[in-house]
C-alpha cells in the first residue's frame, strides 16, 4: 500500500488543479467582450442622456500668409522681414500680447521655371541633320519665401482694426476671424454633468416602469464637445485713416454650443 501513496499524492494535486482551472474559467466566463461588445452574466438596462451648453465665443482668431519671390534669398526674406515687422508693430500698438501672435511656419523653396534654350544638333550616320530632344529646359529662377503667422484677438472692438492692418500690408492668404471659446473645458464639464444627470433620470424612470431596483453601473461611455455656431448677433466696426472713417464689415460672433452624449449601463435586481 506504501507504494501506492506517491500515485494517490499525484491524483490528488491533478484533481485541485483542474478544480482551479475550472474556477477561473468560470469567472472569465462571467463577464467577456466580444467585438467591442461588452456582455454581463445579470441582467443590465443602458440609458443615454444628452445636453448642450451654449456660450457666446471670446477670441478672434486669425492667420494670414505673407509671401514673396526674388532672385535670391535674401532679397525675399528681407522683404518678408519688412512686411512682418510692419504688421508685429501695428498689432502691439492695438494692443495685442506677444503670446497671442505665433508663427506656424516659415517655408524657403527654390523657384524653377521652363526656359526656352537653343536645340544642339546632331549629325546621324547618313549625314542626316537633327535636333534631340525638346526645346524647354527647368531652370532656377530665384526664391519663394512664405510666413504664415496666428493672431488671437481678445478685444472685439479692435476686429476690422486689426483686419485693415493686416490687408493693407499685402498678405496673399488672410483667414478669419474665428470666433471661438478659448477655454472650453469648464463647460464641458458642465455639459457632461448634466448629460449624465439626464441619463440617471431616464434610468430610474425605466427601473420604476420596469419595477426593478437599480444596481451598481457597469459600463460608461462619452462623446461629445463638437463646437457649432449659432449666429444670434453681430458686431458692427469702424476703422479710422487720418480721420476719414472706412466703410467696415459686420462680423457675426455667434454663439457656439458644446454638447455632451453619454451612454450608462446599470445592473438590475
Amino acid at each position: 500500500m506504501e507504494h501506492n501513496k506517491p500515485h494517490i499524492k499525484i491524483l490528488i494535486y491533478a484533481g485541485t488543479l483542474f478544480l482551479i482551472v475550472l474556477s477561473i474559467l468560470g469567472i472569465a466566463a462571467t463577464v467577456f467582450v466580444a467585438n467591442g461588445n461588452q456582455q454581463y452574466e445579470e441582467n443590465t438596462i443602458s440609458v443615454s442622456g444628452e445636453s448642450e451648453i451654449t456660450a457666446v465665443p471670446d477670441v478672434a482668431n486669425f492667420s494670414f500668409t505673407v509671401r514673396e519671390t526674388s532672385k535670391t534669398n535674401k532679397q525675399a526674406q528681407d522683404i518678408i522681414s519688412e512686411k512682418i515687422t510692419t504688421i508685429l508693430d501695428g498689432l502691439t500698438e492695438s494692443g495685442i500680447s506677444e503670446k497671442d501672435i505665433k508663427t506656424q511656419s516659415y517655408i524657403i523653396s527654390p523657384k524653377y521655371e521652363f526656359v526656352q534654350v537653343e536645340r544642339q544638333r546632331d549629325v546621324a550616320l547618313d549625314g542626316t541633320i537633327y535636333f534631340p530632344g525638346n526645346n524647354q529646359q527647368r531652370v532656377q529662377t530665384g526664391f519663394d519665401v512664405s510666413q504664415n503667422v496666428t493672431v488671437v484677438l481678445r478685444d472685439f472692438d479692435k476686429t476690422a482694426e486689426v483686419l485693415e492692418l493686416i490687408a493693407e500690408t499685402g498678405v496673399d492668404n488672410l483667414n478669419g476671424p474665428n470666433f471661438e471659446i478659448d477655454s472650453p473645458e469648464l463647460l464641458e464639464e458642465q455639459a457632461r454633468a448634466l448629460a449624465i444627470k439626464n441619463a440617471q433620470e431616464k434610468a430610474q424612470r425605466l427601473a420604476d416602469d420596469l419595477n426593478v431596483r437599480l444596481g451598481k453601473i457597469v459600463s460608461f461611455n462619452e462623446n461629445g464637445g463638437y463646437y457649432q455656431p449659432m449666429f444670434a448677433r453681430s458686431l458692427e466696426y469702424a476703422s479710422f485713416d487720418s480721420g476719414i472713417t472706412k466703410s467696415s464689415p459686420e462680423l457675426p460672433t455667434g454663439e457656439n454650443t458644446i454638447s455632451s452624449n453619454v451612454t450608462i449601463t446599470y445592473i438590475i435586481r
